[in-house]
């Protein structure tokens, strides 16, 4: 049988319309079971009662030189109680979900604190009393108040959500006797770095979220305390001039 060259032409764009329709439906089924999955996902963390425990992770601490934080002269002792160490926060939601955490929070909070003021001082320790508190320019207590974390929902069909946490945070600044020299409050706000695909690892972002986030507040807390030692410094100056 001979074809001829017109006819084969005219049958080309009926053969090229099916190939773009047959690549458009593979793309809409993976489309489609893509959703399915991060769907399930979605349901399994959000409707299904899930609990994650976060723990103390040094991985999830910024590395590196901070940022515009002056010096602090001297040691810091970071103190803390045993029950300050225990200290469990199962944090509210800002969100509707089922999800649920559980933030070891003391020891987050006490482990940050000795790697900021390691960074920034000279030198940290830590210790459950102050028997030795003498020896160190501040002895610093640090107290996670409150954590508080949500999913924001996306417009496109909740493939993708937004963590965020928020964390508020009290420091004390003690003399070597435990007499109180300064309180204060500090509140990170609603934390977060863009959107995450729906996955297993969204507990593990959440995880770096709230570490980060102690973090920036040591970061906060340590640029007041160097304000404190000026003007500790000073108003010791004034006394000394006053007594001449």
């Amino acid at each position: 049988m001979t074809v001829s060259l017109a006819s084969h032409v005219r049958d080309r764009p009926l053969l090229l319309g099916t190939t773009r329709t047959t690549r458009q439906c593979l793309e809409v089924v993976e489309k489609t079971l893509s959703f399915l999955r991060a769907a399930a996902v979605l349901a399994a963390l959000f409707m299904g009662g899930c609990a994650a425990s976060i723990p103390y992770r040094a991985t999830d601490v910024p590395d590196g030189p901070p940022p515009s934080v002056d010096h602090i002269k001297g040691r810091v002792l970071v103190y803390t109680m045993q029950t300050d160490d225990d200290r469990l926060i199962t944090p509210g939601a800002t969100t509707l979900t089922a999800f649920k955490m559980s933030v070891q929070a003391g020891v987050i909070a006490r482990e940050i604190a000795v790697t900021v003021f390691s960074r920034v001082a000279d030198g940290a320790d830590k210790s459950h009393d102050l028997t030795n508190a003498a020896r160190y320019a501040i002895v610093f207590r640090p107290e996670i108040e409150n954590i508080e974390y949500g999913f924001e929902h996306p417009e496109r069909l909740g493939i993708e959500v937004t963590p965020q946490v928020r964390v508020v945070m009290r420091i004390t600044l003690l003399d070597a006797s435990g007499r109180v020299l300064l309180e204060k409050d500090y509140d990170s706000g609603p934390v977060s770095k863009g959107r995450s695909m729906v996955s297993e690892q969204l507990v593990e972002r959440t995880d770096e979220l709230t570490h980060e986030a102690i973090y920036e507040l040591m970061l906060r807390a340590a640029r007041d305390i160097h304000m404190f030692q000026q003007t500790e410094a000073a108003a010791a100056n004034m006394n000394q001039t006053s007594d001449r």
